[in-house]
């Protein structure tokens, strides 16, 4: 939309594309005693370059890891120490059972099916090809079942205790292929820890700065979360035994980063966000943040990506209305839509 906004909006400018620029530093000054976001400067990867571009906002959407880089790289206060803290996952888990008729595990959409408890989390049936069949059975937290457990290898309402499948109990697991099987993956609710966070690393820079340096203690769940996960790996054993399966296995998956949140968070309370709830710095104004980063927490265990691109939304609403004079978001005209056939025939006047 914003590469054709010339051929379907009144006056409108189509953004310029720079695939290779990285942003190295926001620029700020003072005005009426508060500091102001004022620009960026950023690196142009093909010819080392480094340009400076003046604007009236500036939105990060760089990412859990990058957003809170940018921002200790260019010196931007972070009076109550959250600027990279609450950096949130979600603990995944993979139940897997073994049925004697075709699933259609391997075929068609990877995943078509969601059940969502509440306060816990939710499970999702995933389809899994070969490679990642294997990839999802062989990254345990409680070790090879049967051999050793790391000092976990839960028990539930699966067979047996949770753990890798290896050898002759994997062999017959799979023997008769992975479209008899059928995978379900526990995503929990997790709790915003702030001693999960994002600083800047002693190693040497890159071309860029300071890189930054992701820390996860121990990788140690509250009490919480754990019960959560917990809980939805007994309720998808109970699915999986309800359809049928013949052999059911609990993997304790081990931490794997994936789905992203809250290293940038906003929130009501100036203690423990970065951000107000309109998306903008608490210490800088016009500056805002509409990624990930921004959310407030893991979000009860769902994808974010469509939560992500919500708060994108609602977030250039709210800048368009306090910066730009304008109107919440839609009051008498109705939005173009990404299928107009101006859209399309400018798109094909750029070509490739």
């Amino acid at each position: 939309m914003a590469l054709t906004a010339d051929a379907w909006a009144d006056g409108g400018k189509a953004a310029t594309l720079i695939t290779s620029a990285f942003v190295t530093r926001i620029h700020t000054e003072e005005r009426g005693g508060e500091q102001v976001a004022t620009g960026v400067t950023w690196r142009d990867g093909g010819s080392s370059e480094t340009r400076r571009e003046d604007a009236a906002v500036v939105v990060l959407a760089g990412g859990c890891t990058e957003n809170p880089r940018l921002w200790l790289n260019s010196g931007l206060p972070d009076p109550n120490g959250w600027v990279g803290r609450g950096y949130t996952d979600h603990a995944f888990d993979w139940v897997i059972g073994s049925f004697d008729s075709d699933t259609g595990n391997s075929k068609g959409a990877a995943s078509s099916a969601r059940a969502d408890f509440p306060g816990y989390g939710g499970l999702e049936n995933v389809g899994l090809t070969p490679g990642l069949q294997a990839f999802s059975m062989l990254l345990s937290e409680s070790g090879i079942r049967g051999e050793y457990t790391n000092g976990r290898g839960p028990t539930g309402a699966w067979d047996g205790s949770a753990g890798r499948l290896v050898g002759p109990e994997l062999k017959e697991f799979m023997g008769e292929g992975i479209d008899r099987l059928l995978n379900i993956l526990v995503i929990s609710d997790d709790d915003v820890q702030a001693e999960n966070r994002v600083t800047l690393s002693a190693f040497p820079a890159d071309e860029h700065g300071p890189v930054a340096k992701v820390t996860f203690p121990r990788r140690q769940r509250t009490a919480r979360t754990t019960a959560n996960r917990d809980f939805l790996a007994g309720k998808a054993a109970e699915i999986l035994r309800g359809a049928g399966a013949k052999r059911i296995y609990r993997i304790d998956w081990a931490p794997l980063l994936l789905h992203v949140q809250s290293s940038m968070r906003m929130g009501a309370s100036e203690d423990d966000s970065v951000l107000t709830p309109e998306a903008e710095a608490r210490w800088v104004r016009r500056l805002f943040i509409a990624d990930n980063s921004a959310l407030a927490n893991s979000l009860g265990g769902p994808n974010p990506t469509l939560t992500a691109q919500a708060v994108a939304t609602r977030t250039a609403e709210k800048i368009f209305q306090r910066y730009f004079e304008g109107a919440p978001w839609v009051v008498s005209e109705a939005p173009v839509v990404s299928t107009d056939d101006r859209i399309t025939e400018r798109v094909l006047e750029l070509g490739p």
